[in-house]
């Protein structure tokens, strides 16, 4: 209903009201009699009352929402309180609050949780909690409460909306990922170890200026104490060695555990201080070059929080490329066409190979699609390493590449 049909129903319910409550009067007194005066004053409080409301002011109600829950990760619990306060104690009767969700889905799922009635009485304040289990990944936004209130016949009700937006971000489930590297090399022989592309933090080769994104436990107190200036520890290198993890935008059935991948590689590669880029694909490309500390992966895990897929008519075009030293690239697909996997090659230069996990809804030891089937046999032919995985694999996905 809109605020026009509103106001002019709150007014002739309004006018309803006086009327009654005049009719009675000139009733009882035409009339007379015991009965009719019982008549009047039995139903004068009740009018009374309804009069009042109609002239109470609704935004002297104020709303605070505490989120309880600080990280909640997709499938997780929302905890959430809210206090109502006011200044002006009138007797409100029933008193309906509800969250208003921006997303008509969430509004539906949450609708009889996050639903509160009670009687406010003559208090100043009330609060009320609850819970929202399983949770989608995604941005979630809450942008205030409505107030009904309504007096004993429903004759009166009364409604207004307490602006107080917030926003739920959902991340995306992490999966504990064993890496084991393809290009694992010291100057001599191969090595296996957790990620290739590590300085190895063990020994300090010299010190050179401090540099931003430099992470603070490589800054050399000691030089810092005698000059006065922020020096950075230079280490051996593994072999210097880049990841860029591209994640697929394009709509999927399986995009969620595409985002859960990605970010579970991401993660993995950040805690080993890995020297790892990421990008996602799709209506527009964002890139995150440099993920070396724990507020650049935050960045990421926003990102991937919000992120959404698009049809491949709406992704556009890759404007930039990243560069990358002797690095690999990670695809995370679900759809490894040709055209696709070649504009992911083409976005970053001086690679030196090229992987790419495709998500499958089925186990592996079940046929795979013949068109999907089609699609990896033609990449695996331009040398780019496929492995076709399911969720229930992501733990040892970098392993199945590796043997």
């Amino acid at each position: 209903m809109s605020k026009g049909k509103r106001l002019l129903s709150m007014t002739g319910r309004f006018v309803f009201i006086v009327g009654l409550f005049f009719s009675v009067y000139v009733f009882a007194m035409f009339q007379g009699g015991k009965v009719s005066w019982t008549i009047f004053y039995m139903l004068t409080p009740f009018l009374l009352y309804s009069i009042a409301l109609f002239v109470y002011p609704m935004n002297n109600i104020k709303a605070e929402r505490l989120i309880r829950t600080k990280t909640i990760e997709s499938g997780g619990k929302l905890a959430v309180t809210v206090k109502l306060t006011r200044t002006f104690p009138f007797p409100l009767l029933y008193t309906v609050a509800i969250e208003k969700w921006a997303d008509p889905a969430m509004e539906l799922k949450t609708k009889k949780l996050s639903k509160h009635i009670f009687l406010f009485g003559f208090k100043k304040s009330v609060e009320f909690s609850y819970e929202i289990d399983k949770l989608p990944r995604g941005e979630h936004i809450v942008e205030g409460i409505e107030i009904e209130v309504s007096d004993f016949f429903g004759w009166i009700q009364k409604r207004a909306f307490l602006e107080l937006k917030d926003v739920i971000l959902v991340y995306p489930n992490t999966t504990s990922i064993k890496y084991v590297p393809i290009n694992a090399q010291y100057d001599r022989g191969s090595l296996v170890s957790p990620f290739s592309l590590v300085k190895d933090t063990t020994m300090a080769t010299g010190v050179r200026d401090y540099q931003a994104g430099d992470r603070v436990t490589w800054i050399h107190w000691k030089s810092f104490a005698r000059t006065q200036n922020l020096m950075t520890k230079e280490f051996e290198d593994r072999q210097s060695e880049d990841i860029i993890v591209l994640l697929d935008g394009r709509e999927s059935n399986l995009f969620e555990e595409q985002v859960e991948l990605a970010a579970s590689i991401v993660e993995e590669a950040t805690n080993h201080q890995a020297n790892i880029a990421f990008a996602s694909v799709g209506a527009e490309t964002v890139m995150f070059p440099f993920i070396h500390s724990s507020d650049q992966l935050q960045d990421v895990f926003v990102h991937l929080a919000k992120v959404r897929p698009v049809v491949e008519e709406e992704v556009q075009p890759l404007s930039s490329t990243l560069e990358a030293s002797a690095g690999s690239i990670v695809i995370v697909t679900s759809h490894p066409d040709w055209a696709f996997l070649q504009s992911m090659m083409s976005f970053v230069k001086n690679t030196r190979s090229v992987i790419c996990f495709v998500l499958v809804d089925t186990e592996i030891a079940l046929p795979l699609p013949t068109q999907l089937q089609e699609q990896i046999r033609y990449a695996k032919a331009k040398g780019i390493t496929i492995h076709a995985l399911s969720r229930k694999q992501f733990a040892q996905a970098f392993k199945e590449v590796a043997s």
